[in-house]
C-alpha cells in the first residue's frame, strides 16, 4: 500500500502533468447525494461513484473501477479506502508546499475516518508535537485519540472556545452547515478544511475567510464549497501553488472539496504506475 507521501507525489505529478476530469455530477437522492467522478489519462480510465448519506453510517460509501489501457485489465478497488487516504495525501501535499509552521500541534475536528486518514499523514511529514480532537461522537473521539497515542503522540480532546498557540496545523473533516471553528486561529496555522464540498455547507467562519491566504484543490472548489461563495479575491489553485503562485493572509487556508483527479493519482499509485 502506497505511504501517504507517496499518493502526495503521485498527485503533485498528475497535477503538473495533466489528465481528463470533467465536474462531477451530483444528484440527489432520499437523505443524501450520488456522486459520478470520471477521470482519465494515458494510461487508466476510472469512475468513482459515492453515495453520501449523513444519516447514516458510514455516511459515505464509494467504490471505484479502473481500466489499465495497456493491457485492458479492470480493477475493483476500495473507495472508501482509497478517497480517505488520497484526501489525507492531498491536505499532506498542500502543507508540505504551503504551510508557514512545520513544526507544532495537530488540531483536528471531526474524528471519523478522514479525520484518522490526517493524523496518519501529518505524523509521517511532521514533527508533531501534541495533537488534539473535537467531535460529537464519543466512541469516535476515544478511538482517535488512542489511535494518536499509539502512534507515540501526547493527545487529548479539546474542550477550549480558543485555538491554543501551539497548534500549526488544523484539519476539519465534518459535513457540518455551520462554522466548527472560532473566528481565530494562530497566526502562521495552515488549516486544511476538507469535510464540506456543497455551497449551502460551512466549515470555516467567514471571519477566518477574510484574514486567510486562499487556496483549493481545483477551481471546481469555486463552485462547490461554501467557504468560497461570493470571495472577491483571488483563491490559488493547488496546481497554480505547485508552480509557484501564492496567496497573501494572515495563516493558510486550503479548502478541499474532491476531484476525480486525485482518484486517478492514487489509482496510478496503487497499481504502480
Amino acid at each position: 500500500m502506497p505511504s501517504y507521501r507517496e499518493l502526495a507525489g503521485a498527485i503533485r505529478e498528475v497535477l503538473l502533468r495533466g489528465a481528463v476530469a470533467p465536474r462531477r455530477q451530483v444528484l440527489p437522492i432520499p437523505g443524501g447525494s450520488f456522486l459520478v467522478m470520471p477521470a482519465a489519462d494515458q494510461e487508466v480510465v476510472l469512475c468513482k461513484l459515492v453515495t453520501v448519506e449523513p444519516q447514516k453510517g458510514p455516511a459515505v460509501q464509494a467504490e471505484v473501477w479502473a481500466k489499465r489501457l495497456s493491457d485492458g485489465k479492470v480493477f475493483h478497488l476500495p473507495g472508501e479506502e482509497l478517497t480517505r487516504r488520497r484526501t489525507a495525501a492531498l491536505s499532506l501535499l498542500a502543507a508540505e508546499t504551503l504551510a508557514l509552521r512545520r513544526e507544532g500541534a495537530l488540531l483536528v475536528v471531526g474524528p471519523g475516518a478522514v479525520g484518522e486518514a490526517h493524523l496518519e499523514a501529518f505524523r509521517e511529514a511532521f514533527p508533531l508535537t501534541r495533537v488534539l480532537v473535537r467531535g460529537r461522537g464519543r466512541e469516535r473521539v476515544g478511538a482517535f485519540l488512542a489511535k494518536a497515542r499509539a502512534l507515540g503522540l501526547p493527545a487529548e480532546e479539546w474542550r477550549g472556545e480558543e485555538v491554543p498557540e501551539d497548534v500549526a496545523f488544523v484539519v476539519t473533516a465534518t459535513p457540518s452547515p455551520t462554522p466548527v471553528l472560532p473566528e481565530r486561529v494562530p497566526e502562521g496555522v495552515f488549516l486544511a478544511a476538507v469535510g464540506s464540498f456543497r455551497p449551502e455547507m460551512r466549515e470555516v467562519p467567514e471571519a477566518l475567510v477574510r484574514e486567510a491566504a486562499l487556496y483549493c484543490d481545483t477551481e471546481d472548489a469555486l463552485l462547490e464549497a461554501g467557504e468560497l461563495q461570493g470571495v472577491e479575491r483571488p483563491v490559488v489553485s493547488l496546481r497554480e501553488a505547485l508552480l509557484g503562485k501564492r496567496s497573501e493572509g494572515r495563516f493558510v487556508l486550503f479548502k478541499s472539496v474532491g476531484h476525480a483527479l486525485f482518484d486517478l493519482a492514487a489509482v496510478r499509485a496503487y497499481l504502480g504506475l
